[in-house]
């Protein structure tokens, strides 16, 4: 990031902010743009399978159940009773069968998507194939579409996700949906929308363990961002980090715990932090100076602080002077 661009962040208008340091209003026009917008969507969870779905114990109860019931019907020899039973059997079976194929259809996008993370050419290839037929709108591909989407332009992934309610998804997709529009929602400053969607996902869904860390440290920033900040340091110390995308989030768990600290009024340890921050990447400093992000005025005058006197960012100033001079 170059100086002027960190001045041109740090010297934008603040807008007025919650309590805590939440943002409040809509997004400026520009906040979609690639170039310092919302932060990289995170990677589509593999779709679960049906005994991450259903449980491998509970679709032995139900098994065991069903074979209970026939036995019983059986054993009474009423005709009436079997008619029932059959019936209802026949229903849960073909609710059984719609659920699978809904899993296979989730698991075949789910490849799909994996594969389209190598470039924007790959994305936009998938993004073709997905937005063809008439299962383009399915709630499936609806989601599947707004993560690809949200790779390229943020602003356009989260327009096409945003209005569609929870409940249309399947229900093991909602927390994948939930954080993909809270992320998204972070990067736009849009705190309170993300407070929402952060509220109701579940962080302990054993189908979900591999995106637990991630998950966690966008629901901490929603918190810590919206008057939760004592329970956002709480939750971001039981992240543990997994060997993928290990380093992006734990950039987002040290974002979302400057946030925290300085929500909760320990404004010297947001400092500190943030001054560990630049050391690792001084350009990291964006995230609290970016206008787009909306961060409380008086937190963004630390960041600004901490750059302005951060060496990296006066060397990479001199550079560019002598640059201009040339």
């Amino acid at each position: 990031m170059s100086k002027k661009r960190n001045k041109d962040a740090a010297n934008a208008p603040a807008k007025k902010t919650d309590d805590g340091g939440a943002a409040a209003g809509e997004a400026p026009d520009d906040g979609g743009d690639g170039d310092g917008g919302a932060a990289e969507a995170p990677k589509l969870p593999k779709p679960p399978g049906l005994m991450d779905a259903v449980g491998k114990k509970r679709l032995i109860w139900i098994l065991v159940i069903v074979a209970a019931i026939w036995a019983f019907t059986i054993s009474t020899g009423s005709m009436i009773l079997t008619i029932v039973v059959g019936t209802l059997t026949a229903i849960a079976a073909g609710l059984f069968l719609w659920a699978l194929r809904q899993l296979r259809k989730q698991q075949k996008i789910g490849t799909m998507l994996h594969g389209a993370v190598t470039s924007p050419e790959a994305r936009r290839d998938a993004l073709a194939k997905l937005s063809e037929g008439k299962d383009a709108n399915e709630p499936v591909q609806l989601f599947a579409r707004a993560q690809l989407l949200s790779q390229d332009d943020p602003k356009a992934g989260l327009a096409l996700i945003e209005k569609v309610d929870l409940k249309v998804f399947p229900a093991a997709m909602q927390d994948d949906v939930s954080l993909l529009k809270a992320q998204l929602f972070l990067g736009f400053g849009r705190t309170q929308d993300a407070r929402k969607c952060a509220d109701v996902m579940n962080l302990d869904n054993p189908s979900r363990k591999e995106v637990r860390a991630y998950a966690a440290s966008v629901v901490g920033e929603a918190w810590a961002r919206t008057g939760k900040s004592k329970e956002a340091l709480a939750l971001l110390d039981t992240i543990e980090l997994p060997k993928d995308n290990r380093e992006q989030i734990a950039i987002q768990i040290k974002v979302a715990r400057i946030f925290a600290r300085f929500a909760g009024g320990n404004r010297n340890a947001a400092r500190t932090e943030l001054v560990a921050l630049a050391d690792e990447n001084v350009d990291l400093l964006s995230r609290f100076l970016a206008p787009q992000f909306r961060v409380h005025p008086e937190l963004q005058k630390i960041a600004r602080r901490v750059l302005e006197s951060h060496p990296q960012a006066r060397k990479m100033a001199k550079i560019q002077a002598k640059q201009q001079m040339r």
